[in-house]
């Protein structure tokens, strides 16, 4: 009894008004008599928040929203409850919607963010005491931590014996990953001990920069209430919802600690594509927290040595892996560009080598293991100096650097592209262990933009670098970087290399969606490429003013073109014109988008005599070869010039994409909008088609590789089993440990506990638990009766 005078629990289930009301089409009974299920296990020790809603007491009102709370005393609504039994075992008892204990009006429509915040916010009214605890679905609580939490509170005294004078408003703990199940569920696992542990302990003393990640930390109510929740709910803007807890908690002159000798079990994302999915998710988050007035205050209050720890640990972070990546392609393109300037008298080339070998050297070596050195001291300090080791190899075999190169390009992406034209958006992740295939042209259609591309171009700028040597460790880095931007997705898909029918079919299916001009992104590419220019209507028009290094790249290359091929005096003649050639982009494709765009506006769009994309793309490539071939220039400029047409033309396609997405001039433009539109698409529809054959053939060639795919299914899944005696059941099987059991096994005890039941009866629960209990457990564990 007084445990109960000094914890609560609230749940907070937004949903359950939807899935209780059997007036509605959402009702679902197994959802309700899970939720039952909980009120009758925890009895009043639990309570459960959700929202309710209401039409308004007038015809044509606005509707009326309400904050409930229900427990297990509450009774049911009339002439509602109904006996059940289904998948929650609850025998003869009552399910239905129960009447709230509390319901109080809310002033309008509660769900302004992603519906995590205002959950959170609308169930804080509830509780009592002075701290919150923050907990999530994908978490776990372990009993020999809860018997820390008096320690944990007493950090929460208030001013005696807190060096600052006062209790501190948000409480960090460190968490315990256990879903480190397979591959990606380890190296999440290591990202989420670096961070949560490793990194936190720093922030905390000496940098002062440690904020609220959302759980487990303990928080005072009295000062969350005070800066408006636990969390902000601005859709889009607060997608990070729970950082701003602790930015306003900064801001109002309150102070975060951080303790490591609490804490709670964590389920983080096992899947490539989901554990991409968070990653995205919070880099777009720390987009939109750079454009808020909370950074904008710590910038202008904090001492630097404190904004500089803050600033560094959370939104530099991500622009630091913009710039990172951003760097590889300028320094691939420098490399290209002073190749192509050693045909000249000056001497670039040296000057170029220079400068790559002092960058990509000891100190890019040094700084590429530097951030594996606080795993490892960690490791060692916690389990021995043969564990650490073991991590650190088990971290490059299982090419870890290859993921992280993946990710960090992934995150400056999603930065980048949040800064320029917002739209941050919630990713719903899941905690799954992907083990099913992920489709060929799934994975082009996500990475193609952020990646793919990219990591075409820096090859392409490699290419140019032919006949100049500038140091092993620049070619290792700048290929290993276009390998795991390029071909990541593909080596930590499962199954990837299992069947070649398979790639065949995935290529096929590929084809298919590239050649669609209709449909949804994922029927289509062309709704996909429109969909990738169009959000650039997000942005200012007037980012089309602002000098891209690709313009600066087609400044560069046309001065060194001038200099190869120096046209003669100016002369009225065609001639005198053709020097000109080389300085220009390959304007002929455009010039014939600008003839056939406005002959798409005199006929419906099921009948337009328009060419479609693909003989667009073609006809794209055709016309851009015989242009090149009217070219008059000398053999050693040649190289010179294909860089400054490939330059050009990029720079001119993004220019391009800002006119059809933001559509200057209006309708008496139309035809010259939708020509460069058309324009953008033949060539990007003729890169695409290239990447992907090549992508695609080279997983056709892998998995002609004799035992390729076993290797590749034990590369991803692989786990060391644990041996476990022989259990004590009747038959003496061997017990198979909780890794090596197969689904056989399990299905053979299930099947044995219905056969005991009797024909008619339905195992419960608890007979099929004892009896897994019975066959499974180890020798020296004593099982009891049944009863």
């Amino acid at each position: 009894q007084l445990v109960k005078e000094k914890f609560q629990l609230v749940v907070a289930v937004q949903q359950y008004a939807k899935f209780a009301n059997t007036d509605l089409p959402t009702y679902d009974v197994h959802q309700l008599a899970a939720v039952e299920a909980l009120l009758q296990t925890f009895g009043d020790w639990l309570s459960i928040a959700y929202i309710d809603e209401e039409p308004g007491p007038e015809p044509g009102a606005d509707r009326r929203y309400f904050s409930c709370l229900i427990d297990a005393n509450c009774p049911f609504m009339d002439n509602e409850a109904m006996p059940h039994t289904g998948e929650c075992d609850l025998g003869k008892s009552l399910v239905a919607m129960r009447k709230p204990r509390y319901r109080i009006e809310l002033p309008g429509y509660p769900i302004l963010g992603h519906g995590k915040s205002d959950n959170q916010n609308c169930a804080v009214i509830f509780t009592r005491g002075e701290c919150l605890q923050m907990i999530d679905c994908n978490q776990d609580a372990y009993f020999e931590s809860a018997l820390f939490l008096p320690m944990a509170l007493q950090e929460m005294v208030g001013c005696h014996g807190n060096p600052k004078g006062r209790r501190p408003g948000i409480l960090g703990f460190r968490e315990h990953i256990f879903s480190n199940i397979g591959l990606l569920g380890r190296l999440a696992a290591d990202s989420e001990f670096t961070f949560g542990t490793i990194m936190q302990r720093t922030m905390d003393s000496p940098l002062e920069a440690r904020l609220h990640y959302g759980h487990p930390d303990i928080m005072d109510k009295l000062q969350m209430v005070q800066q408006g929740g636990v969390s902000k709910a601005t859709k889009g803007l607060n997608l990070s919802e729970d950082i701003f807890a602790g930015l306003d908690l900064v801001l109002r002159g309150g102070w975060i600690t951080y303790k490591e000798y609490f804490h709670v079990g964590k389920g983080r994302d096992m899947g490539f594509m989901s554990a991409l999915s968070f990653y995205a998710k919070v880099s777009m988050g720390n987009g939109e927290q750079a454009t808020t007035r909370q950074w904008l205050r710590l910038g202008l209050e904090l001492p630097l040595p404190r904004l500089l720890g803050i600033f560094y640990t959370h939104v530099g972070f991500y622009l630091n892996q913009w710039v990172m990546s951003a760097a590889l392609r300028i320094f691939a393109f420098m490399a290209a560009f002073y190749t192509v300037c050693d045909n000249l008298d000056i001497n670039f080339a040296n000057s170029a080598v220079g400068v790559t070998t002092s960058y990509f050297g000891v100190f890019y070596l040094l700084f590429v293991m530097a951030s594996m050195i606080p795993l490892l001291l960690e490791v060692f300090i916690e389990n021995g100096l043969r564990a650490a080791i073991r991590s650190v190899m088990n971290s490059l075999l299982s090419l870890s650097p290859v993921f992280a190169a993946f990710q960090s390009k992934l995150m400056g992406h999603y930065f980048e592209a949040t800064l320029y034209y917002g739209g941050a958006q919630y990713i719903p992740t899941g905690r799954g262990l992907a083990t099913a295939r992920e489709a060929f042209v799934k994975l082009f259609r996500t990475f193609a933009y952020s990646h793919l591309d990219e990591g075409f171009e820096v090859a392409l700028c490699l290419l140019f670098t032919y006949g100049v040597y500038y140091g092993w460790v620049f070619y290792v880095c700048t290929i290993f970087t276009v390998v795991s931007w390029t071909f990541a997705p593909f080596l930590f898909n499962p199954r990837q290399f299992s069947s070649s029918k398979l790639v065949v079919q995935d290529f096929v299916e590929w084809i298919r969606w590239l050649s669609t001009h209709s449909g949804d992104e994922s029927e289509s590419w062309v709704s996909w490429a429109d969909f990738q220019q169009l959000r650039r209507r997000n942005s200012s028009f007037w980012w089309i003013f602002m000098p891209s290094w690709r313009f600066w790249g087609t400044v560069c290359t046309a001065v060194l073109v001038l200099q190869m091929e120096i046209p003669a005096d100016f002369e009225p003649t065609i001639a005198w014109g053709r020097q000109l050639l080389p300085l220009l982009p390959p304007l002929g494709m455009l010039a014939v988008c600008l003839v056939i765009s406005p002959l798409g506006f005199c006929f419906p769009e099921s009948f337009s005599p328009l060419p479609s994309h693909v003989i667009l793309g073609l006809l794209g490539i055709a016309i851009t070869c015989v242009e090149m071939s009217a070219i008059q220039y000398r053999t050693s400029s040649a190289v010179a010039i294909h860089l400054h047409k490939y330059m050009a033309l990029t720079w001119l396609m993004e220019v391009c994409d800002d006119i059809a997405a933001h559509r200057p001039g209006g309708c008496c433009f139309r035809f010259i909008h939708d020509a460069c539109r058309r324009w953008t698409r033949s060539f990007r529809w003729f890169r695409d088609l290239i990447l992907g054959t090549v992508l695609s053939l080279l997983c056709w060639l892998l998995c002609l590789i004799p035992c390729l795919a076993t290797l590749h299914v034990l590369f991803l899944f692989r786990h060391h089993a644990q041996t476990l005696p022989t259990s004590n059941n009747s038959k003496g099987l061997p017990a198979p440990t909780p890794h090596n059991a197969s689904r056989d096994d399990l299905d053979v005890v299930i099947q044995e506990s219905f056969n005991e039941c009797g024909s008619g009866a339905t195992a419960t629960v608890e007979q099929t638990s004892w009896k897994m209990l019975q066959r499974f457990a180890p020798a020296n564990c004593k099982v009891p009766s049944q009863a």
